[in-house]
């Protein structure tokens, strides 16, 4: 049997708890989902900064939190949402994946197809902003075989099977990727436009706050963006952004393939070949936690723009998710260890008890979360966590 926990913000219903709180400081179980939701069936979990979807292994997407954009997507501005319930309008399609934004949304079919919900503030939605200001239903744009994708702050990106990128949004930050014909950053992007000048073909699109990333098919990460915490994998000293996708250099992960890729706000984590991960960007909430080259682990930086490898002795990691800065992490440990099954560990920033370790202090080394089973999955929002557990 499973069961699904959540905790952290919840300010706007986000936990689907079917109640509205500021906070919820220990692993909760979520025993408000609709019937046609068991809870077996989860496959992912994702947050924006108050709203939340899941997405099952039937391809049905259901919503739930803030929603004054429409970006729940059930057909209302209702304010919260407090409970889940399914995504009105893409009830005949099978969906893969799913991605929020601050306060908009983004949806992916089996097809290749994408619809988009939510705030259109500054054109996230890839639809002039003056017609539409925003949508509680998604809308489908008219783009074919895209294969991921992902949403950052104010902007959205994608890539398609053919290895090409497409952003739209906010680009103020050069996270867009485009230049005008006088050679300056576009700083608004109100439909879907290619990005050029890129090496290789990308097949996985991630977004930090003001940041894009992409992962091409020779396992090589390309990043574009804002650079003020060194997201880019470059001295902010010496680059603040970037609008070109910029290679980072391979000898940075030990000259290893890159595996995957996830992003909070403005710190990276990437997976290698050998199970390495390795992490780098902002760290003043502890959000990088421990590292193998750092000689005083308990040491609070500002920043960390050289990829570092993740220190979690006797332990592998099977899966890591961001929070806008805060991490899960999840875990088999290894034989010598006295626990049992795959667990969940967490760090980072904790104002709203988004680490579930039933305080509101920032992390700074890895915690085990109490959860009564063994982890199957994690997911997380903006301030917000989620995990399926099988019960013992």
């Amino acid at each position: 049997m499973s069961a699904l926990y959540a905790w952290g913000a919840n300010s706007h219903g986000q936990l689907g708890l079917g109640f509205v709180s500021e906070q919820v400081v220990n692993p909760t179980r979520v025993c408000e989902l609709p019937d046609t939701v068991p809870e077996g069936s989860i496959k992912t979990v994702v947050g924006g900064g108050g709203h939340t979807f899941i997405l099952t292994n039937h391809g049905r997407i259901y919503g739930a939190g803030w929603n004054s954009s429409g970006q729940v997507g059930d057909g209302t501005q209702v304010r919260s949402v407090p409970c889940f319930q399914q995504i009105r309008g893409l009830e005949g399609h099978q969906m893969t994946s799913v991605a929020c934004g601050w306060h908009h949304s983004i949806g992916l079919s089996n097809t290749g197809r994408i619809w988009v919900w939510g705030s259109n503030s500054h054109g996230q939605l890839g639809l002039p902003k003056d017609e539409v200001p925003y949508s509680s239903l998604p809308i489908s744009l008219d783009l074919r075989d895209v294969v991921s994708v992902a949403a950052g702050l104010r902007h959205t990106a994608v890539a398609t099977k053919e290895g090409a990128v497409y952003t739209w949004g906010a680009g103020s930050h050069g996270q867009l990727g485009h230049m005008d014909s006088q050679g300056k950053v576009v700083k608004l992007q109100p439909t879907p436009k290619l990005v050029e000048h890129i090496e290789g073909k990308v097949l996985k699109v991630a977004c930090g706050q003001n940041t894009t990333f992409g992962l091409t098919t020779e396992g090589q990460l390309l990043a574009w963006g804002d650079n003020k915490w060194g997201q880019l994998a470059h001295d902010p000293k010496s680059v603040g952004y970037f609008t070109c996708p910029l290679p980072i250099p391979q000898n940075y992960f030990g000259s290893e393939r890159i595996s995957w890729i996830v992003a909070g706000w403005t710190h990276v984590a990437v997976g290698v070949a050998s199970g390495k991960v390795y992490i780098w960007g902002r760290s003043d909430y502890g959000q990088l936690g421990p590292l193998e080259d750092t000689i005083q682990p308990n040491q609070i930086h500002r920043y960390r723009y050289i990829p570092s490898v993740l220190s979690l002795p006797k332990k592998r990691i099977l899966g890591l998710v961001c929070g806008s800065e805060h991490n899960l992490a999840l875990i088999n440990p290894e034989k010598d260890e006295s626990a049992s099954g795959s667990c969940l560990y967490t760090w980072g920033w904790n104002e709203h008890g988004n680490c579930g370790d039933g305080s509101v202090n920032n992390i700074l080394t890895p915690v085990k979360v109490q959860l009564p089973g063994n982890v199957k999955m994690v997911g997380v929002g903006s301030g917000h966590s989620f995990s399926l557990v099988k019960l013992f």
